[in-house]
C-alpha cells in the first residue's frame, strides 16, 4: 500500500509541476467582462432558441432546401461566422471582451445544448 501511495504522490507531483497554476482559470474568465458577457450570451440564446432540436424557438431557424438536400444554418454556425468576420475586421459593439464574449456565449449554447449541432446538411426524407 505504501508503494502505491508513493507512486501516486510522484505522479501527482509530475503532473502538477507541468501545469501552470493559473492556466486552469483562463478558459473560465480572462476577465469579468468576458465571463459575464458569455453567460449573458448563453442565456439569451437559450431564451430565443427552441427548447429542443426540431422545436421552433422564438426566432425561426435558417433552413434552405434544394431538390435533394436541406441546409440548416444553426445559430452557432451563423454566429461563429459573425465572430470570425468581426475579429478579422476589428469591428465590435461595446468593448471587445463584452462583444466577443456575448457571441461566444451564443456559440457555446448552440454547441453544448443540442445534440444535432453538427448536422448542417441532410437529405430530404421524401
Amino acid at each position: 500500500m505504501e508503494k502505491i501511495d508513493s507512486h501516486l504522490k510522484a505522479f501527482h507531483t509530475y503532473v502538477v509541476g507541468r501545469i501552470p497554476k493559473l492556466s486552469i482559470l483562463i478558459p473560465m474568465f480572462i476577465s469579468i467582462e468576458l465571463g459575464l458577457s458569455m453567460l449573458v450570451g448563453y442565456f439569451a440564446a437559450r431564451m430565443c432558441a427552441g427548447p429542443s432540436p426540431k422545436t421552433r424557438g422564438r426566432i425561426p431557424s435558417l433552413i434552405f432546401r434544394t431538390r435533394t438536400h436541406k441546409v440548416h444554418l444553426h445559430h452557432w454556425f451563423v454566429f461563429s461566422n459573425i465572430l470570425i468576420v468581426t475579429m478579422v475586421l476589428h469591428v465590435f459593439i461595446a468593448t471587445p471582451n463584452i462583444f466577443y464574449g456575448f457571441l461566444g456565449g451564443i456559440i457555446a449554447q448552440g454547441v453544448l445544448y443540442y445534440d444535432d449541432w453538427h448536422h448542417l446538411v441532410s437529405k430530404h426524407n421524401s
